[in-house]
């Protein structure tokens, strides 16, 4: 089962009903991580080995296209577990089932950043 680590931005009842879904989850707040950067996040987040869950998208994909970058040219040897970002805010429940189905089809995110479009109703890999 995907474990996960959420920023700053995403409510506190999020790791609650993340966690009524069998997942083990840990809120920024958890940790005294509530005033770090965007990129201290990620690198908490790649060293426990979970996923990335924000509202800040638009941030966290310019640093995920700078983590890839890293890795590609061997100054970063490590991974991040994945990220995932919705466009717009999502009811907290609603969110937390979205990315349940997610994650329990989509089982390797590994250094991989994905969006869920609520217009289309569906995910988009960041490349």
């Amino acid at each position: 089962m995907p474990r996960f680590y959420l920023d700053e931005n995403i409510p506190v009842d999020f790791a609650t009903v993340l966690s009524r879904l069998s997942h083990d989850v840990v809120h920024a707040y958890d940790l005294g991580n509530h005033s770090l950067p965007d990129p201290a996040h990620l690198m908490v987040a790649a060293r426990a080995q979970r996923i990335l869950i924000t509202y800040n998208r638009r941030d966290f994909e310019a640093l995920h296209q700078f983590w890839i970058a890293l890795n590609s040219w061997g100054i970063l040897s490590q991974p991040h577990s994945g990220i995932l970002a919705p466009l717009g805010q999502i009811p907290t429940e609603t969110w937390a089932n979205l990315v349940h189905e997610f994650v329990s089809h989509q089982p390797d995110l590994e250094n991989q950043m994905w969006v869920w479009w609520r217009q289309q109703q569906d995910w988009r890999n960041v490349r």
